[in-house]
C-alpha cells in the first residue's frame, strides 16, 4: 500500500527483534532503560499548521485530552489532519516501531510540513524509519529485545562457520557479509596472530553482537535526536537527554562493577577495581591534575626555550553544523554529517597540517581539546608552543586546510580557524586551556557556560557526546611520551633500586622528575621538545604473554583470549639502550569464589599496602599528592 498524493510506500510493521516487541502497547526501550520515567519533550508539537491537537480536549466531557494519550497515538493525533487516511496509517506504522521517538519524530514532522508540506514530511520520516531500522533489527527496541537478537545472531554465525567445515578463509569471509549487511565492520586478523578462526569466534560471541548492536543503537538515535532538533542551546546543549540518562546509568552499573570485581596477585593481595581505577586517570581529578601538570611543563620549556604559545580554534564547514548558533532553528545548509564524521574531517584536516609543518621541519608542541558546539558538532581548541621564528607560517598553513573545504561560504574566514597569541602579561598559557579542560572533565570550580548551564551539568552532557561518539577529548601533540612518565612514576613508588644501572643518569633523572611531577624536567631529560620518538633514551617495553609451554606442547590459557588468538603484547617495564626495567612486577587474577575473596580480604592490611611513598622532593604541583601509582 502507498500514500498516492505522495508516492511513498508504507512501511511494513517493524521487525520483531528476536521475535519479543509487542506494538500494541509503548515499550520500554532501551534508551530510557533504568529510568522510572522517560524524559519530557515540552513544546514538541508545533502548532503552526492549522491547529494543534495536542492540549486540545477531544470530547464534551473535558477530561479525555490528548495528554492521556499514549505517546504513539498522541504523535498520530497531532497529524491526523494532514494528507490522507493512508499517509496517516503511514505515520502511525512509524510512530508505532519507535515509541519513545514517537512525540519529537511528530514534531519535526509538523516543522518540515509547515515550511515544505506534508510530502516532504513524509518522506523525512520514511528516511528517520530507514535510520532507525536494518533489515530485521529495530535500534529503538527494548534491551531484551536487542539482547535475544544479538544471542540470535551469534548462534547462527556459529552455524554459518561451521557449515564451511575446515575451510576458514571461505567461512570467515561469508561471516563477514552478514556481519556488513547490518552496517557492522567485521573483525580483522590481528597482526600478532593472523587467525581467521578467532575472528569467527568473535562474531559467533552474543558479547560482540551486544556491543555491536548498542554502540550502533546509541549513535544512530542520537543522530536522529539531533536532526530532529532535540539537541541545541534551547533544548538540551551538546548531547540528548536520551543519551544523558543512558550515560547516568552506564555509569551506575560500570561503578557496581568496580565495587563488586576483585583481583588478587602473587603475593595474595586483594583490591577491588574500583580501589584501584581510584589511583589512575580513571579519576577524573587525577585527569585534570595530569594534564595540567603537563600543559604546565610545557610551558615551563617554552620559556627556558623563548618558544611562544599560541591559541588555535578550528571548526567545521557550515554543512556539518545541525543547528543554527543564535536561534537553534534548523541549519539550511546542514547535508546530515554527524558528530563522528565530522570529527574525523577534523583529523584527516590535521593530517594534512602535520605533514607539511613536517615537510618544512616546524615543531611544535603542546595539547588539543575536542569539546562539542551546542548542538554536538565538534571543534577543536589547541594550545602549541613554536619558534617565534615559524609563528606566522604555521598560522598560514593551519588557515589553508581550515579553509580548504566550502573556503568562499559567508563568514569562513571570520569562524573556521582563528589565532590568539599567548600574553605572558594577561595570564599563563595553561590558564588559556584549563577552563577547556575542566569543562570537559567534572566541571570542577567553574562558572555556568555561555549558554547558562551550570558548569558540571555542562560536563555530564559532554561527557555523554564524547561517550557516546567514541571522541578522544584530550590529546598530546609532540614531546616525550606519556607512557614512560606513568610508568616512571610506578618505578618512582615502588621499592626498585635504579641506582646500580647503565644509563642510570638518565633514568634516575627521569625518574626523579617523574616522582616529582616536575614535566619540564622530564622534557628535557627526555631530549627536549625537538627529538624524534625513536631516538628517546627510555621507551616503553611490551611483552606478550606465553600462549604455548615449549617444553611440553600445552597450551597456556593466560596467553590466549577468549575467542582464542594470542594476547595482545601488554606494557611490562621501560627499556633504555642497554638495559631493560620491570614496572609491573604483579600478574593479577579475577576472584571468582566469594568465600576466598572475603577470606583474603579479611587478612590484608589496608590498601595504603600496594604503595610506597614518593621520593621526598618539592612537588610544584598538586598532583603528586593524589596520583601515587599502583603496581598492578
Amino acid at each position: 500500500m502507498e500514500c498516492w498524493r505522495t508516492g511513498v510506500q508504507l512501511p511494513p510493521a517493524p521487525p520483531n527483534t528476536g521475535g519479543r516487541l509487542d506494538h500494541s502497547r509503548p515499550l520500554e526501550t532501551s534508551i530510557y532503560a533504568g529510568s522510572s520515567t522517560p524524559p519530557s519533550f515540552p513544546h514538541l508539537v508545533s502548532d503552526g499548521l492549522k491547529r494543534s491537537p495536542l492540549g486540545h480536549k477531544s470530547g464534551t466531557s473535558g477530561t479525555n485530552t490528548a495528554h492521556n494519550l499514549n505517546p504513539v497515538d498522541r504523535a498520530s493525533l497531532s497529524t491526523k489532519h494532514l494528507g490522507t487516511p493512508e499517509c496517516h496509517l503511514f505515520r502511525k506504522n512509524i510512530f508505532e516501531g519507535h515509541p519513545q521517538l514517537a512525540l519529537p519524530m511528530a514534531s519535526s514532522y509538523l516543522e518540515i510540513a509547515k515550511q515544505k508540506g506534508y510530502v516532504e514530511a513524509n518522506q523525512s520520516l520514511l528516511s528517520l524509519n530507514d535510520r532507525l531500522i536494518v533489515k530485521d533489527l529495530n535500534l529503538s527496541a527494548s534491551i531484551d529485545a536487542l539482547k535475544q537478537f544479538a544471542a540470535d545472531k551469534a548462534a547462527y554465525m556459529e552455524m554459518l562457520g561451521a557449515s564451511y567445515g575446515n575451510d576458514h578463509q571461505t567461512a570467515y569471509q561469508a561471516c563477514c557479509d552478514y556481519v556488513s549487511a547490518y552496517g557492522f565492520t567485521p573483525p580483522k586478523p590481528s597482526e600478532h596472530s593472523g587467525l581467521v578462526s578467532s575472528c569467527i569466534n568473535r562474531m559467533s560471541c552474543p558479547r560482540w553482537w551486544k556491543k555491536k548492536v548498542f554502540t550502533k543503537q546509541r549513535r544512530t538515535i542520537e543522530a536522529v535526536a539531533r536532526d530532529i532538533g532535540l539537541i541545541h542551546k534551547k533544548q538540551s546543549a551538546y548531547s540528548s537527554k536520551i543519551t544523558q540518562i543512558k550515560r547516568a546509568n552506564q555509569k551506575v552499573l560500570a561503578e557496581k562493577f568496580l565495587e563488586n570485581t576483585f583481583l588478587v596477585n602473587g603475593d595474595q593481595q586483594v583490591f577491588s577495581l574500583k580501589e584501584l581505577s581510584a589511583t589512575s586517570v580513571s579519576n577524573p581529578e587525577i585527569r585534570r591534575a595530569e594534564l595540567m601538570t603537563r600543559i604546565a611543563g610545557f610551558e615551563l620549556v617554552a620559556d627556558q626555550l623563548d618558544h611562544c604559545g599560541e591559541f588555535y580554534t578550528i571548526t567545521t564547514p557550515s554543512r556539518m553544523h545541525a543547528r543554527l548558533n543564535k536561534t537553534g532553528r534548523a541549519n539550511p545548509k546542514y547535508d546530515g554529517t554527524n558528530p563522528r564524521e565530522a570529527n574525523k574531517y577534523l583529523t584527516d584536516m590535521w593530517e594534512k597540517i602535520r605533514a607539511k609543518l613536517h615537510r618544512e621541519k616546524i615543531n611544535i608542541y603542546g595539547f588539543r581539546v575536542v569539546e562539542p558546539n551546542h548542538d554536538g558538532t565538534p571543534h577543536w581548541h589547541m594550545l602549541f608552543f613554536m619558534r617565534p621564528s615559524v609563528r606566522n607560517r604555521v598560522r598560514s598553513i593551519m588557515k589553508f586546510y581550515a579553509l580548504e573545504d566550502s573556503r568562499h561560504e559567508k563568514g569562513a574566514k571570520d569562524h573556521r580557524f582563528k589565532a590568539v597569541p599567548i600574553d605572558k602579561s594577561k595570564g599563563s598559557a595553561a590558564g588559556y586551556i584549563a577552563k577547556y579542560i575542566a569543562k570537559n572533565i567534572d566541571g570542577s570550580n567553574l562558572e555556568p557556560d555561555l549558554i547558562g548551564n551550570d558548569a558540571k551539568d555542562t560536563a555530564k552532557a559532554i561527557d555523554s557526546w564524547a561517550s557516546c561518539w567514541g571522541i578522544r577529548q584530550f590529546q598530546q601533540i609532540g614531546g616525550p611520551s606519556v607512557t614512560v612518565w606513568r610508568e616512571l612514576r610506578r618505578l618512582a613508588s615502588s621499592d626498585t633500586d635504579v641506582s646500580d644501572l647503565d644509563d642510570s643518569l638518565t633514568i634516575v633523572k627521569a625518574a626523579s622528575a617523574a616522582a616529582a611531577s616536575d614535566w619540564a624536567a622530564y622534557v628535557m631529560v627526555m631530549g627536549g621538545v625537538e627529538m624524534r620518538k625513536s631516538e628517546r633514551p627510555i621507551k616503553p617495553f611490551y611483552e606478550q604473554p606465553d600462549y604455548i609451554n615449549y617444553e611440553t606442547g600445552e597450551i597456556i590459557e593466560e596467553g590466549l583470549t577468549a575467542y582464542g588468538d594470542p594476547v595482545a603484547p601488554r606494557i611490562k617495564g621501560l627499556s633504555f639502550p642497554s638495559d631493560t626495567i620491570i614496572t609491573h612486577s604483579h600478574n593479577w587474577k579475577k576472584i571468582t569464589d566469594s568465600n576466598k575473596k572475603n577470606s583474603l580480604r579479611s587478612e590484608r592490611s589496608e590498601p595504603s599496602r600496594l604503595f610506597s611513598s614518593l621520593p621526598e622532593g618539592q612537588p610544584w604541583t598538586s598532583i603528586n599528592n593524589c596520583t601515587r601509582m599502583s603496581a598492578h
